[in-house]
């Protein structure tokens, strides 16, 4: 932990700056799904993440998008991780995740590896690599479509592909702040169906992600933790999270979330001992908000050791 004024002389500039360049970016969208609490689903987006709580990790977060909009995405990730060697420098971890959309089914099994170097005092820098496959299952029929016999729907409107991928990531940390970068999905795997009328030009596309957060210690009993993650992809706008929230007696999380140009939220989040429960709730500012009851979203962690000098890690991640 930090002292405030500490972290106001040294660091405002240069968090000033990595601000202005994250709003001031050129235009970029995303496909992958959006959480609320990112915070505790960062191996899903950053391999380098893998294992850097030092214990075994299984966590798992279920998102309902846009309650009360059919066909609104609803998304599902599991994770696992843990150190596999004697000096916690290695980690693997398995990643699993499914997000249906209408008319779309993605599923994705990917495998994470870590490496971690000490570069300053108690500064680790861990680097992470990861490869699995994704699966796409699409059924054009379950749209709805002003020319009901359309051909091409009618005869090539379901589509499956499983598709090989790989990412990479950096993540650099220490007891109060961290911050990373990463790109989960490297190739811009094309997803072509042939047929004579039509060509399909789909494909997916590379994410850089972006985040970070600091931790600043307000009294004995009370912290304080300011956080950001960003999505660039080239075609539409950058989605960027800005996160507050307060840790009370290193148990209770309360905080709140604005995402630019899309929603506000707020989220709960328990500690007890090696376990951790947490609850959000997002609501769209924007046109959507009139068919829509809002997002809610919910988080489970379990820690536990693999070996006897494992220490579980402090609440900053």
């Amino acid at each position: 932990m930090v002292r405030i004024n500490d972290i106001l002389h040294k660091n405002l500039g240069v968090a000033l700056l990595v601000l202005f360049m994250l709003v001031g970016s050129a235009a970029w969208s995303q496909q992958d799904p959006l959480y609320t609490q990112y915070m505790n689903n960062i191996m899903s987006v950053n391999p380098a993440y893998t294992a850097v709580r030092g214990v075994a990790s299984i966590s798992t977060v279920y998102r309902n998008q846009w309650i009360r909009l059919d066909g609104a995405p609803k998304s599902t990730s599991i994770s696992f991780s843990m150190p596999v060697d004697s000096l916690n420098k290695m980690g693997l971890g398995v990643d699993f995740m499914h997000d249906y959309t209408v008319p779309l089914s993605t599923s994705m099994l990917f495998l994470n590896y870590s490496y971690r170097v000490n570069v300053a005092g108690n500064t680790t820098l861990s680097l992470g690599l990861k490869a699995g496959v994704s699966f796409l299952d699409a059924n054009l029929d379950d749209l709805y479509r002003y020319h009901q016999e359309d051909i091409y729907i009618i005869e090539d409107g379901e589509y499956q592909s499983l598709l090989f991928n790989a990412g990479v990531g950096a993540f650099l940390y220490n007891d109060n702040f961290y911050a990373g970068f990463s790109v989960p999905r490297l190739f811009e795997n094309l997803h072509n169906k042939d047929v004579t009328e039509v060509k399909a030009a789909s494909r997916e596309k590379q994410h850089y992600f972006l985040h970070g957060a600091y931790m600043i210690d307000l009294s004995n009993e009370v912290s304080f933790k300011p956080g950001l993650t960003t999505i660039m992809t080239q075609g539409a706008p950058l989605t960027a999270d800005f996160d507050f929230s307060f840790l009370f007696h290193e148990q209770i999380w309360i905080g709140v979330m604005y995402r630019i140009s899309d929603a506000l939220g707020g989220y709960m989040q328990f500690q007890y001992k090696n376990i951790k429960l947490g609850f959000s709730y997002d609501y769209s500012h924007t046109r959507l908000r009139q068919f829509q009851s809002g997002t809610f979203e919910v988080l489970l962690r379990y820690d536990f050791r693999t070996r006897a000098n494992q220490r579980f890690p402090i609440p900053v991640f």
